[in-house]
């Protein structure tokens, strides 16, 4: 598709060992079953007017956090999943783990962060069971750029 990539080239991992250090961590790819992913910024902006600027505003980012929904199917078996529908009845820190998302050109996001909004299975009887959840960064994601020639 001369230079554009398909969304299928974006990998996502999760550290089902829940290894706060990083030194332990046990990854297990985000794949099966997931079919849509959203990332968002969720930015906080400071909107405020000035007299030196006639009473327009000019804006600040003052905030973020990167948070990405994930949406498919449920797939029993399958670590990443079965583990992140685990997360279910849990609260806390019990909710925290690592996560990282590769990205086609091999540059990656990754971070401690807290899963969310699991619904690990809904839907009519004819139709495949519904998974969905969100991961949310805790803090700045550390970034790595793409090694050159990647």
């Amino acid at each position: 598709m001369a230079g554009f990539e398909l969304n299928s080239a974006h990998k996502f991992e999760i550290d089902t060992a829940q290894d706060i250090s990083g030194t332990a961590s046990t990854y297990e790819r985000v794949a099966a079953g997931i079919n849509t992913f959203d990332p968002q910024w969720n930015e906080e902006i400071d909107q405020t007017p000035y007299f030196d600027g006639d009473g327009f505003g000019s804006s600040d980012v003052t905030s973020a956090q990167l948070v990405i929904a994930f949406e498919g199917h449920r797939k029993y078996g399958d670590a990443a999943q079965d583990f992140i529908a685990g997360l279910q009845i849990e609260m806390g820190e019990a909710r925290k783990t690592n996560f990282r998302w590769t990205e086609p050109d091999g540059g990656y996001f990754e971070g401690w962060a807290t899963i969310a909004n699991i619904v690990a299975g809904s839907g009519a009887a004819n139709e495949k069971s519904t998974f969905s959840f969100e991961v949310h960064f805790n803090g700045k994601p550390t970034y790595t750029p793409p090694t050159t020639g990647a």
